[in-house]
């Protein structure tokens, strides 16, 4: 018995790591639906964030692949042969950067989010009881059962793929770091079964 106690002892602070950024995620998520600007912000850096969301959401548009080791303009230029692909790179990636700018930050998050849930409520009459202890476990399952992929790319590098909640042909692939003695967000892409990512190994390895 010792021996099996000593054991645990040991291995319980590798599985609270492991833990931790299924933890982050799921904090940031229900800090998005609560509006909790100071978490939100401590958990995403922002500016890689930005560019990464700029990048997929910008090949979405246009519907094409997206190749994530390209630069940020990359994607428009590779759309911008003809004259009507030129306009409708230009219109597409206007349409993404004016999204960016307005919601890719801690309060544009919330804001987003609520839109959504007054959508459901209105047009399809779904309205979503507010979290409380009752409701964790279900809110769990849900969260779990969109999981897709989940891997440590690196000792202090963690994706994770999940689909949309409206749509599962979307995806939602996010890239936690381990910084300041905390996993935070730095990378997001969003992407669709049409157009998937490559594997998640490769956003980490730059």
């Amino acid at each position: 018995m010792p021996l099996i106690f000593r054991a645990m002892v040991w291995l319980l602070p590798f599985a609270l790591y492991a833990a931790s950024p299924f933890a982050t995620a799921w904090t940031l998520k229900e800090s998005i639906k609560a509006g909790n600007v100071p978490v939100i912000d401590a958990l995403v850096e922002w500016d890689s964030v930005r560019v990464t969301l700029r990048k997929s959401m910008t090949a979405l548009a246009l519907d094409r692949p997206m190749d994530v080791h390209a630069p940020p303009d990359a994607t428009t230029a590779a759309a911008s042969v003809g004259w009507w692909q030129r306009v409708k790179g230009y219109v597409g990636a206007a349409a993404v950067d004016r999204l960016i700018d307005q919601y890719a930050n801690a309060e544009g998050l919330p804001t987003l989010f609520s839109y959504g849930q007054t959508y459901k409520r209105y047009v399809n009459g779904i309205d979503e009881p507010p979290p409380t202890i009752a409701n964790l476990p279900s809110r769990l399952r849900e969260f779990w059962s969109r999981l897709r992929h989940v891997e440590f790319v690196t000792p202090t590098a963690f994706a994770i793929e999940m689909t949309d909640k409206a749509d599962p042909s979307r995806r939602f692939t996010g890239l936690f770091r381990w910084r300041d003695l905390r996993w935070k967000l730095t990378e997001l892409y969003v992407h669709t079964d049409a157009h998937p990512m490559p594997r998640l190994a490769a956003l980490a390895s730059r």
